[in-house]
């Protein structure tokens, strides 16, 4: 190995100096003759705005020139998934974030597993779009890599600095072939990645490189086939390389750490810190390198660039267009979100719940049908589940745009899959309800606190108690077409399941989940539901429909009423329409039923309890009604209001619906007796 010396700057010292130097970026010890800096980002998923959590790439860009001004000699690279993600990242399948990039200066990318999200010939087109090389040594198509081009090798780089030259290879994490949807990748071989890397390495020492980095997606895993401690380990025993440092991601974390002799580095995920190397050479060659990563806190003091903000407003204002795109029409309401300052989702099971756990069962069932390695799963159970506080909005009755979507479902999460049990089942379901704590006897409304972590679920149907110690609420669980229930002491019948990378990491106090083997990862959550919702309404060429409930999520001994009453404001003009005659559809009825507010503009009707949607037009959008929550029974100021509704021309009445009626009884009398007249003249011959 090189005579390297390691030099951590703590956090606080960084700060202090940040602060002396009036933020001037980076910092350096006197006495050096040459010193790099390496700003590094992985896993930024589309994060690239500034926010509460993300420096943002306009203040990234910043912080290069502010580099390149102090002579720093600035290096920018990402270590993968950045193309993938927010809404601003999966529009364009990627375009705008590698135009970012390309505006904020990136010297090089390491391609992660999640580039490969829309398929192989996206993430070439994407690469072609870039102007810095996307690199991957261990990814290979008709047995070239597959990045290759006439201008860059497609395994690796070479930068030179002041005379020295720093070797950059890229690695991907070879269960990308099991942690992207696999059906746009099947074109793809993914080599053992320590083999891949000691063959880059050999061939940058040989072209006589100071530095070797790694820029790799192999993340701080014990259940990939290589992680990037198993990498930097690799490099002892009979092969002898000179590696220096791993720039990482994939796993999300934070790492600033030495494994025999080689620095890992990363830098959590979406922005929420900009990492940062500085390597000093000293006249004898001695080569330091330091570690000290930009924080959230003291990037805020950074002015961002105001090229990089403009293109950002001007891809925000060009995908306005985007997200008004229709996709299709739903008949009935799909629930989630707030609605009408409760929670619904976070309570109950909800349409939109529902449909969302459906997709996600889906796309886990079609990714062990096509996926390699998958043979051991294909005969067992798949479950689905979302977390209510996952599914942010509803899609209304009506037209359905890209942008309901993306409000309804806003994050940059990914699916994952894990093998369960039915004891584990039964743990995280336990979790789900453990908020709600009894139910009223008078209305049938649920007690307790909404609960982010409630899940949606499909493949499964269970029951609960709610007044029940915590913990011990669950009664009864089934599986799809099974009346047995499932055993909860039962630790070895295999089962799958599938969510959003949130629950399966622990989120919501998950943690039974967060140890499990991934068996794969399927792709984004957005991109998921909309090509669920594109089949199921064959693109576009007949309305989603989807029931109100489908009773998966039942009370045990359940209290409510069989009918309750339920209230809904009818506004004209802003003013309540007090003593108005107005007609009204529930749940998407074809007919009218007739009635009147009171002398408050009340609409006051007694409907069976559950949820409900009622509108009083067709083309209207409907509101929300149910027992269960409160929606419609409960009233209080600034926190939850019953729903109103605007005043609509009522429907036609029939003129006289009793003699109408008569008459037809009448005819149907009539029209009896001369058949059986006819009938009796028939038999006399």
């Amino acid at each position: 190995m090189r005579n390297v010396f390691y030099k951590k700057i703590i956090s606080g010292l960084a700060v202090f100096t940040l602060l002396l130097q009036g933020l001037s970026l980076p910092v350096y010890a006197e006495g050096k003759d040459i010193k790099i800096t390496i700003l590094h980002t992985n896993d930024v998923h589309g994060s690239i705005v500034g926010s509460d959590s993300s420096i943002g790439l306009d203040r990234v860009a910043s912080i290069k020139k502010e580099a390149e001004l102090e002579g720093a000699n600035p290096i920018l690279v990402d270590a993968g998934d950045a193309t993938q993600g927010l809404p601003i990242a999966s529009l364009t399948q990627g375009s705008d974030i590698i135009q970012l990039m390309n505006a904020a200066g990136y010297d090089l990318m390491a391609a992660g597993n999640h580039e490969f999200d829309y398929g192989t010939e996206i993430a070439l087109e994407n690469a072609s779009l870039a102007d810095f090389p996307v690199i991957s040594a261990n990814i290979y198509k008709d047995n070239a890599p597959l990045f290759q081009s006439d201008d860059d090798n497609g395994c690796h780089v070479i930068i030179e600095k002041e005379g020295k030259k720093l070797g950059f290879f890229g690695l991907t994490t070879a269960s990308t072939a099991t942690a992207t949807n696999p059906t746009g990748i099947q074109d793809l071989e993914f080599r053992d990645e320590i083999e891949a890397a000691k063959s880059e390495i050999d061939e940058l020492e040989e072209a006589g490189c100071d530095v070797i980095i790694a820029v790799a997606h192999l993340g701080e895993y014990t259940n990939v086939p290589c992680d990037s401690a198993a990498l930097a380990n690799a490099m002892t025993g009979e092969y002898q390389g000179d590696l220096d440092i791993i720039i990482d991601g994939h796993s999300h974390t934070k790492e600033d750490k030495v494994v025999n002799d080689v620095h890992i580095v990363q830098t959590g995920t979406g922005l929420t810190e900009l990492g940062r190397i500085t390597l000093d050479f000293s006249s004898d060659d001695t080569l330091t390198i330091e570690v000290n990563p930009i924080s959230y806190e003291d990037a805020q003091a950074i002015t961002p660039d105001s090229d990089i903000s403009g293109k950002i407003d001007e891809i925000n204002t060009a995908q306005q267009a985007m997200l008004a795109e229709e996709i299709g029409s739903v008949t009935n309401s799909m629930w989630g979100g707030y609605i009408n300052y409760i929670a619904e989702a976070r309570i109950v099971e909800t349409n939109l719940g529902d449909f969302t756990a459906d997709a996600f069962r889906d796309a886990a069932q079609n990714f062990i049908a096509d996926a390699e390695g998958m043979a051991d799963y294909q005969d067992l159970p798949v479950i689905g589940v979302e977390n209510g506080g996952g599914i942010r909005a509803f899609w209304s009755n009506g037209t359905l745009t890209k942008g309901d979507l993306v409000s309804a479902f806003p994050f940059s999460n990914t699916l994952m899959m894990k093998e369960i049990t039915p004891s584990i089942l039964y743990q995280i379901l336990e979790q789900s309800v453990y908020s709600i704590t009894g139910q009223s006897s008078e209305t049938g409304m649920l007690e307790g606190e909404p609960f982010g972590g409630f899940l949606q679920v499909s493949g499964i149907r269970f029951s609960y108690n709610p007044s029940s110690e915590t913990g011990s609420k669950i009664t009864a669980v089934y599986l799809n077409d099974s009346d047995t229930p499932l055993d909860r002491q039962d630790t070895s019948t295999r089962l799958i399941l599938v969510s959003n990378n949130y629950i399966m990491s622990g989120g919501s106090d998950y943690n039974v989940l967060a140890s499990l083997p991934l068996i794969g990862e399927i792709g984004g959550e957005l991109e998921t539901i909309e090509n669920y919702v594109d089949t199921q309404i064959s693109s576009g060429t007949v309305p989603l429909e989807f029931p109100m409930s489908q009773d998966r999520i039942t009370i045990d001994g359940d209290l409510s009423p069989d009918t309750f009453t339920a209230t809904i404001i009818v506004t004209k003009e802003g003013v309540p329409a007090a003593d108005t005659e107005v007609s009204y559809y529930l749940d998407g009825t074809s007919e009218p039923i007739f009635a009147s507010t009171d002398s408050e503009g009340k609409l006051i009707i007694e409907i069976p309890k559950g949820p409900h949607a009622l509108t009083l037009s067709k083309d209207q959008p409907q509101v929300y009604l149910n027992n269960y929550t409160g929606a419609g029974i409960i009233n209080i100021e600034d926190e939850r209001v019953y729903p109103s509704v605007e005043y609509q021309t009522p429907a036609e009445k029939p003129a006289n619906n009793a003699f109408i009626w008569g008459l037809m009884i009448a005819m149907a009398v009539v029209e009896a007796g001369i058949a059986f007249y006819t009938l009796k003249k028939e038999n006399r011959h």
